[in-house]
């Protein structure tokens, strides 16, 4: 068993860098950024740099599938606080990905999302329970944009928990493959009134809150690597 472990943004991939404290010697390169090979909690693990956005996500995923012959994926990084219950440092667990940024108006939809788009996972190869106290579960919505004010209050009359750019792609491209996946991230920031101040202010706040989120999820990670089922 490889898995795979994601990371997409930039200042993500620099945290995990120096969290694993990989040397410039172990980093390799591939179409689509960085990778390393390392050993946690005693299985052979991949950790890979995408970089943002969904384009970019899907296909070094399915890089990694055709080439490192990953399976399960964990997908770790930051996000946009959606609900009103999370804060800066709570870590998102998703039971469902979307996209909220696909939008076909030439036919009816049948919902806020793509169906097409959509994809639930079965867990039934991670146990979480573990962890029941330190994760938040529900819904991680995806779009080539950072979440603002404006997109939260639509997002939350849909009942999604947190936003990124990147999970909900990278899941369908999983779910194409029959590949076992999980995503993990930690909110960083938290929109709270509109406008271009908030944004900014937004930010900052993910560049600040990054290293510190990214060493919550490493912390983590070792018992989530120990709980995955083999097979």
């Amino acid at each position: 068993m490889t898995v795979g472990i994601q990371i997409c943004s930039g200042s993500e991939w620099r945290a995990t860098k120096a969290l694993l404290a990989v040397s410039p010697a172990q980093v390799g390169s591939f179409p689509y950024g960085e990778h390393a090979s390392v050993t946690i909690a005693g299985h052979s693990c991949v950790v890979f740099h995408s970089r943002r956005t969904k384009t970019r996500a899907a296909g070094a995923c399915q890089y990694a599938i055709d080439h490192w012959g990953i399976d399960p994926l964990l997908v770790l990084g930051t996000c946009g606080g959606v609900a009103e219950r999370l804060g800066v440092g709570d870590i998102v667990f998703a039971t469902r990905t979307v996209q909220w940024d696909c939008v076909d108006r030439l036919n009816a939809m049948t919902g806020p999302f793509l169906d097409s788009m959509t994809v639930t996972p079965d867990h039934r190869w991670l146990d979480v329970t573990a962890f029941a106290g330190r994760l938040h579960q529900g819904i991680v919505a995806s779009a080539d944009q950072d979440v603002t004010f404006d997109e939260v209050t639509v997002l939350r009359k849909h009942d999604v928990l947190a936003a990124d750019w990147e999970s909900g792609a990278i899941a369908l491209v999983c779910a194409l493959n029959h590949v076992r996946w999980a995503v993990f991230r930690g909110v960083t920031d938290v929109p709270h009134r509109a406008g271009a101040d908030d944004a900014r202010r937004q930010g900052q706040d993910y560049k600040t809150n990054t290293p510190g989120v990214m060493a919550a999820l490493f912390e983590l990670l070792p018992d989530i690597v120990r709980r995955i089922q083999i097979g």
